[in-house]
């Protein structure tokens, strides 16, 4: 009986309504089956009511009870990037209408659906998606709150992410970013979809005013131990990620508001020019496998990431003797941006020096500081620290970057770009960890 109503509803959605629609209603038909099947077969009312109605007594007119949307992941968790135990399953994409406000510049606005990553063992049929009750996620609305679209409820992939993977759980939550999937998820293809209505689906937690304090991280062997704060204490968050001889870096590679793990392998493998980098990125916060793997750079090139076009989105780049080469995508290819700074054998650094947005090169010669505050080449030079090895960081939250030393397990901090004596020290991490530098919003 349940799989000829899914049916004679279909037909009767796809009548009447867009594909997207009618793919958005079918599915939610069937999630109703599965949380309420006495609900929706014997009392009137849509689909989604009947899931709303065996959960929460929301009213009337209330984002929870809003038709087909799924909440977005920002609303959620507070970042713009799929929760932990949560992937990209499809996306579609959106063109400005030319009226009302242009969120990427002219460029698509691409929406991406975080399923649920783990069925435990259930099987998907040709839906490619299981049930609720296969998986750690309750339908039910966003945080409890009758305000908020749902989460959990609707079982749907477009599919063109992590295909390799048949068997996913409902949508947990909405991304909305102006990358590219295929530079959000390297297991994303380009297969086409488009939803014009979505343009304005939207959030006030995608479009965040305040700026992302930096935090301090270390790297031992490949453990990686993450501290909330500029003060001495132990770690309060520790996970595994990269191989030894990676080289450890942490940057927003999405535009979402948070600092993820990146590793790039292949810098100390024999020869330079005999084998290409390969950079592993995360997407998401903590452990798990890289959403992105792409090649740049060279053995020998020294690996570096930054904002280099200030469009929100760090992207690769490697210093090659005294040459600057900046791609602004995280994607193969070559370099967008080359110019010539500094010296063989100066420890290049990247930061935010003005409030233009963008990200720029500096080079530390022992203790002093040259760092480029214009594309023309200006500079300012200044004398700090006591050696060890150079951090950069926003230590003020206020969207400048400032230098800092990691010495031995002792974090040295600077609030300007002058000479003088650190403003900040504290201890975190101990002799041979590699510092990092991390952060999110919220």
């Amino acid at each position: 009986m349940s799989k000829r109503l899914v049916e004679k509803s279909a037909r009767f959605l796809e009548s009447r309504t867009s594909r997207r629609g009618f793919l958005r209603r079918a599915a939610m038909v069937g999630t109703a089956l599965v949380a309420a099947p006495g609900t929706y077969i014997l009392k009137p009312g849509d689909a989604y009511s009947a899931v709303v109605r065996s959960i929460y007594d929301c009213p009337g007119g209330s984002k929870c009870r809003d038709g087909g949307w799924t909440e977005f992941c920002c609303t959620m968790t507070g970042v713009n990037t799929c929760p932990p135990g949560s992937m990209i399953a499809g996306w579609w994409r959106a063109e400005y209408p030319g009226t009302g406000p242009d969120h990427c510049n002219g460029k698509s606005r691409y929406y991406m659906d975080c399923n649920s990553a783990d069925c435990h063992g259930c099987s998907c049929g040709g839906s490619g998606t299981c049930g609720n009750e296969c998986v750690d996620c309750n339908c039910t609305c966003a945080n409890g709150n009758c305000g908020n679209w749902k989460t959990c409820c609707t079982r749907f992939r477009y599919g063109q992410c992590n295909q390799h993977i048949a068997c996913l759980g409902p949508i947990v939550c909405r991304v909305v970013t102006c990358v590219p999937p295929w530079e959000w998820d390297s297991s994303c293809t380009r297969t086409d979809a488009v939803s014009q209505a979505t343009w304005y689906h939207d959030a006030a937690c995608l479009h965040p005013s305040t700026k992302i304090p930096a935090r301090p991280g270390v790297v031992t062997g490949t453990t990686w131990k993450l501290r909330n704060s500029l003060s001495s204490g132990n770690p309060q968050s520790t996970y595994e990620y990269g191989l030894p001889g990676d080289v450890f870096l942490m940057a927003d590679f999405s535009g979402s508001g948070v600092r993820t793990s990146a590793v790039v392998r292949g810098t100390r493998r024999g020869p330079a020019g005999d084998e290409a980098l390969t950079w592993h990125i995360r997407q998401v916060e903590g452990a798990g496998q890289p959403e992105l793997s792409f090649e740049f750079g060279r053995a020998g090139d020294i690996p570096i990431v930054g904002d280099w076009d200030g469009d929100g989105v760090a992207t690769p780049g490697v210093v090659r003797g005294n040459r600057w080469m900046l791609r602004n995508s995280n994607s193969s290819g070559p370099p967008d941006i080359e110019f010539e700074f500094g010296r063989p054998g100066d420890i290049p650094v990247v930061g935010r020096w003005t409030d233009d947005g963008r990200a720029r090169a500096g080079v530390v010669r022992g203790t002093t500081w040259i760092l480029r505050t214009t594309d023309g080449g200006a500079t300012v030079d200044f004398e700090f620290g006591p050696g060890g090895i150079p951090v950069v960081g926003d230590w003020a939250g206020n969207g400048l970057d400032r230098p800092g030393w990691f010495r031995d397990g002792t974090w040295y901090l600077r609030n300007s770009l002058s000479s003088g004596s650190a403003d900040t020290t504290f201890q975190f991490g101990a002799a041979g960890d590699i510092p990092v530098v991390w952060g999110k919003l919220g």
